[in-house]
């Protein structure tokens, strides 16, 4: 019984681990949208790329993170500017995926 539960308990550690933090290409931003769902903010690229394990290419900016004004500020900045981001996801939210960081890039 103990080895079972042990195996378990490295399992579980092992797929949290696994499951790291990944970078999407070069994107340019289509649509930025609230009201889907509460304090979030959703990204619609023109390339419609997704990373692996999450089903949509909608990106989730939860409103809530600790960088949520400055990721803000720089998805509009890059919106109107029409610039290159580069997101970094960290997993899925539902079917999106969960953007952790946001970088602007030539």
């Amino acid at each position: 019984m103990k080895q079972v539960l042990l195996f378990l308990l490295v399992s579980i550690i092992y797929t949290s681990t696994v499951a790291a933090d990944a970078s999407t290409p070069k994107m340019t931003i289509k649509v930025i949208e609230t009201g889907w769902a509460a304090n979030a903010v959703y990204i619609t690229t023109n390339q419609g790329e997704k990373v692996e394990g999450c089903s949509s290419p909608r990106l989730r900016l939860d409103a809530n993170s600790t960088m949520f004004d400055q990721d803000f500020s720089l998805l509009m900045s890059a919106y109107h500017a029409k610039s290159n981001v580069v997101f970094r996801v960290a997993g899925c939210s539902g079917n999106d995926m969960n953007v952790i960081a946001v970088a602007l890039t030539n």
